[in-house]
């Protein structure tokens, strides 16, 4: 059977490493539309030393100290937090991270379901009644993984996962939970009908289970859990990440699956659940990622020019991770300071100011913004926010014109030794 999965929408042509994507109006991708698999010798999986990947660990060496290193003080700084807040930590990572990693598909997720999802997973280890399919997914893949860190990767628990990326769908024959068995060609193609390009061809989904299987046993077998530390940790997450996408062994959701694959190798490594923010730190140059990808699926099994590119990212993703749980350490200083001062309207405003997250609220806050907050008259809004400087719990921004622009007072530590 031949699948076809086009998504055409207006917006500017990308060419991206995945299942299907959204193209311009006129060029639209698709999956499997050969008769006949391509035997010419294009693709690393048909090299005869195929999956022997080479590459020197001494480059890794100064960038595989800083992740561990990173990760101890990042460990440190989040263990410091009151418990409470540890859990708000966790969330806001996930929640990045569960937003990104679909992001780089070229999904969008409502943010308050899945942070409404993540924290009920996190909470009563349940999914709320009522909840978005695709966020509630995307929240339980990332809950798993940090779950099952321990876990020996196997076939159900990937199966598991890719459940969890591609939600049910109505009138789709997209198969969940099992390796995909269609004899056509699984090819990543863009561009208009007749003047396609392929961007990738995994192998035949007759070789799929013994693929996989030599992945899943090499993982295993060289998993930091069992005594084996020959492979450098981040080698080992961004081998695996690749091997992974080459074999390419669901319908869909490879791009997720690989990428919680790495989050779990890189979770071993560490010996506890690496907070890491590594989707985030893919999705701010997806382009350069799918560009990386594809060149590492191409001809030579060297790997050091991918090597390179992942590990500078899993040290990106740490920096991220840092600024994360700094700004709920903000935000926890922020209330110990203020939290009891707020009356109801100002509580809403600030609160919402702080659901922007670390890259803050675009432009400050303003007479315009605190009304509709609130919904109150503009001189109730230049009232409580009148009040807000007076105290000390805003401060004013330089610029911004005839309209005066706000924002949250930065409090500097104490308090509870953080």
């Amino acid at each position: 059977m031949i699948l076809f999965y086009f998504l055409a929408l207006a917006g500017v042509y990308e060419r991206n490493w995945r299942d299907y994507s959204a193209y311009s109006r006129h060029n639209i991708i698709y999956i499997g539309v050969n008769i006949r698999y391509n035997h010419v010798m294009r693709w690393i999986w048909q090299q005869s030393d195929w999956p022997r990947f080479r590459y020197d660990p001494h480059r890794l060496e100064d960038r595989d100290m800083a992740f561990r290193i990173n990760s101890e003080r990042l460990t440190g700084r989040f263990e410091a937090l009151p418990m409470a807040y540890q859990k708000d930590a966790t969330i806001d990572l996930l929640l990045s991270e569960a937003i990104k990693t679909s992001a780089i598909e070229g999904e969008n997720l409502d943010r308050e379901s899945v942070r409404s999802s993540l924290l009920s997973l996190i909470t009563s280890d349940t999914l709320p009644d009522t909840s978005d399919q695709k966020a509630a997914g995307a929240a339980s893949l990332l809950v798993d993984v940090r779950k099952n860190w321990q876990v020996p990767l196997s076939h159900e628990l990937l199966g598991k996962w890719q459940s969890m990326a591609v939600p049910e769908q109505r009138y789709t024959s997209i198969l969940r939970g099992a390796y995909r068995n269609d004899p056509s060609p699984m090819q990543i193609v863009s561009g208009p009908y007749g003047l396609e390009k392929v961007h990738y061809e995994a192998p035949p989904a007759v070789r799929v289970p013994d693929e996989m299987a030599k992945l899943l046993g090499w993982y295993n077998l060289t998993s930091p859990l069992s005594g084996d530390q020959k492979i450098v940790g981040i080698a080992r997450a961004g081998i695996a990440h690749p091997w992974f996408e080459v074999i390419h062994p669901f319908d869909d959701g490879n791009g997720r699956v690989g990428r919680a694959i790495a989050d779990h190798a890189l979770s071993q490594y560490l010996g506890y659940p690496s907070m890491a923010c590594l989707a985030t730190a893919i999705e701010a140059d997806k382009k350069s990622y799918y560009q990386q990808l594809e060149t590492a699926s191409r001809g030579s099994l060297d790997i050091n020019t991918w090597l390179d590119y992942f590990s500078d990212v899993v040290n990106q993703a740490q920096t991220i991770a840092r600024e994360e749980v700094d700004f709920v350490l903000a935000k926890t200083r922020f209330y110990e300071a203020f939290g009891d001062q707020l009356n109801d309207r100002q509580a809403r405003v600030v609160a919402r100011v702080f659901a922007e997250g670390r890259k803050g609220f675009e432009g400050g806050i303003t007479t315009r913004k605190y009304e509709a907050i609130t919904k109150c008259s503009n001189r109730t809004a230049s009232r409580g926010l009148s009040d807000l400087l007076a105290r000390g719990i805003i401060t004013r921004l330089p610029g911004g014109g005839r309209t005066t622009h706000y924002a949250l007072t930065t409090v500097k530590p104490g308090g509870f030794g953080v």
